[in-house]
């Protein structure tokens, strides 16, 4: 069974968009350095820029492994 905080763990993320490559490398560090998604929660996004999206993601619904679907 995965802890919760191996489940928060972020594995990858797209961008497509204005300076993509700029905001791409930051977050690479990021999850360079074991990024979670409770770390994005809790990060401030500097307004206003497209980075800022990745602080205000939300779930949309549960994910249940064992009933497939995502």
């Amino acid at each position: 069974m995965v802890n919760k905080a191996e489940s928060e763990k972020v594995v990858g993320m797209h961008y497509l968009g204005p300076h993509a490559g700029e905001i791409m490398q930051g977050f690479t560090v990021a999850m360079r350095l074991g990024l979670k998604k409770s770390d994005l929660d809790r990060t401030v996004g500097i307004h206003p820029t497209l980075a800022e999206e990745f602080c205000l993601l939300r779930r949309t619904k549960d994910e249940d492994p064992e009933k497939g679907g995502c």
